[in-house]
């Protein structure tokens, strides 16, 4: 016997009337959990969103770090008003990894000759060529730069030839890289 505000209520507990009841209770969870991860998932995807993270996890490209500008400032040298144009025209130009033929957000427009050692080269074609920055690949950092930023690698287009579609794993095992990584500027 059930009294609820002065009203008594007789209930029989059959086997059918507690499956029902454990049945509507399942389906509630089942509803209130998936909402709730549907809400978690929309707050975090938001979250990335200001953070300027992309829902593949990678940095969008509105957000991405531009590493010779910050060498070049270490060094007292400058970017040229005209990099965002040549770099734009050179994207659509070569608008893939030169190493692995990736095309997406993560690709970045690296200076064979870095530009605050040789600033008439900076806006030079031919001293351009696109890498990708992307996790598993890296192919900017490891084949543009020897695996630091503060390098180059004057070689990159034989490197470049020589690593086509491997992996950073696959790059960074290589002897060969490995002994050019050793004697890098």
């Amino acid at each position: 016997m059930l009294s609820i505000a002065g009203v008594s209520i007789s209930l029989q507990l059959t086997p059918q009337t507690i499956a029902i009841i454990v049945a509507i209770l399942v389906v509630l969870l089942i509803i209130l959990g998936i909402g709730g991860r549907r809400r978690h998932r929309r707050r975090r995807a938001g979250a990335q969103h200001r953070a300027g993270v992309s829902r593949g996890g990678t940095r969008s490209r509105a957000k991405k770090r531009d590493h010779g500008m910050e060498i070049a400032q270490r060094h007292g040298a400058a970017r040229s008003p005209e990099w965002p144009r040549v770099e734009k025209e050179h994207l659509l130009h070569e608008p893939a990894c030169a190493a692995c033929g990736y095309r997406g957000h993560g690709l970045q427009v690296h200076h064979i000759k870095p530009f605050h050692l040789h600033p008439k080269l900076e806006l030079e074609p031919s001293n351009l060529i696109t890498l990708c920055e992307i996790k598993g690949r890296n192919h900017h950092l490891l084949l543009g730069h020897l695996d630091e930023w503060e390098s180059f690698n004057v070689n990159v287009r034989d490197d470049v030839r020589r690593y086509h579609g491997k992996s950073d794993l696959h790059i960074r095992a290589d002897i060969a890289w490995q002994k050019a990584v050793a004697k890098r500027p």
